[in-house]
């Protein structure tokens, strides 16, 4: 996974701990990095080395790995290993040491597979419901800083959320609906 995978799906973490303790990491698999704060979902199709078929990662450690590379290297790799006994988060030459949230990360495949499936063309411009248009904004401007530029990207809407699909569908960032 690249450095910038993980600053995109960090996007949509929360702001402060959850208490759900699981929320307050990124969800890393052989396939995929997601984070969710509960009203936003951030998944990214990536290849990660890593040697289990999921890992949370805290927040706290990506972001201490991502304030020690900076904002120059957003396309080199990140690894995971178990090494003596202890996971690293590597990237470059820069290490975090962490503890894996020890929790099973919400399964979003509900939610994700109907979109994937969805007929983009019908579903855009087509808001049907009412959302948090701060979420809307922040998840364009991660979606904006992830892809190198300000266009405003589309947002999509269909019969479960409201999501952003920039690049075919290696990126998936759903808004939830407000309820009512």
């Amino acid at each position: 996974m690249k450095i910038k995978d993980l600053r995109l799906a960090l996007s949509a973490t929360p702001k402060k701990a959850d208490c759900r303790y699981y929320l307050n990491g990124l969800n890393i698999t052989k396939t995929h990095v997601t984070g969710s704060n509960g009203h936003v979902l951030c998944h990214i199709e990536t290849y990660s080395e890593i040697l289990d078929e999921s890992i949370i990662v805290p927040v706290d450690t990506i972001k201490a790995l991502l304030k020690k590379i900076g904002a120059k290297h957003e396309g080199k790799e990140c690894s995971i290993a178990l090494i003596n006994d202890r996971y690293e988060l590597a990237c470059m030459d820069q290490v975090e040491v962490f503890t894996p949230i020890g929790h099973k990360y919400p399964d979003f495949k509900k939610i994700t597979d109907p979109i994937r499936s969805a007929d983009h063309d019908k579903s855009l411009n087509a808001i049907k419901h009412q959302f948090d248009w701060t979420y809307v904004a922040e998840a364009n401007k991660a979606i904006c800083n992830y892809m190198g530029n300000t266009t405003p990207k589309r947002l999509y809407s269909f019969e479960l959320a409201g999501y952003f699909m920039p690049a075919d569908d290696d990126i998936i960032y759903i808004i939830m609906p407000c309820r009512l």
